[in-house]
């Protein structure tokens, strides 16, 4: 496949409103699969990159299919971040874009959660980017040396702009701490199973979900049982998120007499309010601050 200019891939890319770009005389050209991951490697980066997020704006991570737009963009990256499982599909760009790139997966050296459909095939939990603590520990150390191994000439500033960053979720961390901190009942229902590295650092507890993996829609025996569980935990409220149909969600809820929780894992340049991934966690943290106080 013949290489496209940068620049022609950042055109593309634009006009079909599934990215962002940093300042022309960025040096290291990155793409990442979701926008917190390419947030993360801005605030690392800072001028020295450019960043393309290949999932378009409101696209499910799950089941997202590349189209030739995203291998054209990968065609003339240096450097692929991505979480590793929920974009599975970044597989075929790699493949597509042959040697000479750079992949930074962030679920790479971490022990990670186990599914919690017990009836599924041996699955593992990759949302760890919800967690800003383990983001500031692993995920920043993997994108500064994925871009200081493209460009080792430019680490003094990477290491700044890693250090700089985590440093912010450090500050970020604290600030979600008291955000949550008045909260009593810290069980949730949630529809798709993406808050666990979120709840485990923060001490809220997934007492059921609606979809242990996106697109398994559960039988009615499952849901009268998910049902009875929140129940008996004293659930009211179910998180979901914007990717999902909140439609089956809803239902749910009433049943067990609670209502809907909106949280965003992914957030974008053009959702306000979540524009970054330090803003975006604060959102999160205000939304179940909220929306887990016990009822009035």
């Amino acid at each position: 496949m013949p290489r496209m200019s940068w620049c022609s891939v950042v055109a593309a890319v634009s006009l079909s409103a599934m990215a962002w770009v940093a300042p022309a005389a960025a040096v290291v050209r990155v793409v990442a699969t979701i926008f917190p991951l390419a947030d993360m490697v801005r605030q690392v980066g800072r001028e020295q990159v450019e960043v393309v997020t290949l999932l378009p704006p409101g696209a499910n991570p799950h089941t997202f299919e590349p189209t030739p737009i995203q291998i054209r963009a990968v065609a003339d990256a240096d450097v692929c971040v991505r979480v590793g499982g929920v974009d599975a599909w970044t597989a075929k760009l790699v493949a597509a874009r042959g040697s000479g790139l750079t992949v930074v997966t962030l679920t790479d050296g971490l022990k990670l959660l186990a599914a919690t459909d017990p009836g599924a095939a041996p699955e593992l939990d990759p949302h760890v980017w919800l967690d800003p603590v383990l983001m500031r520990d692993h995920g920043v150390r993997l994108i500064a040396e994925g871009l200081e191994r493209v460009a080792p000439e430019l680490r003094a500033g990477f290491e700044t702009g890693a250090n700089e960053f985590r440093a912010a979720l450090t500050r970020l961390d604290s600030d979600i701490r008291t955000i949550l901190a008045p909260i009593s009942n810290r069980n949730y229902v949630a529809y798709h199973s993406a808050w666990r590295y979120f709840g485990l650092r923060y001490d809220l507890h997934e007492v059921a979900a609606v979809e242990a993996f996106p697109g398994k829609e559960p039988s009615a025996r499952e849901i009268a049982a998910l049902v009875q569980q929140a129940r008996g935990a004293g659930v009211h409220a179910m998180l979901i998120e914007p990717q999902f149909d909140s439609r089956v969600a809803s239902q749910i809820a009433r049943e067990f007499g609670g209502h809907l929780l909106i949280v965003d894992p992914i957030g974008g340049p053009a959702v306000p309010g979540r524009e970054h991934y330090v803003d975006l966690m604060r959102f999160n943290a205000h939304a179940l601050a909220a929306g887990l106080a016990e009822p009035g």
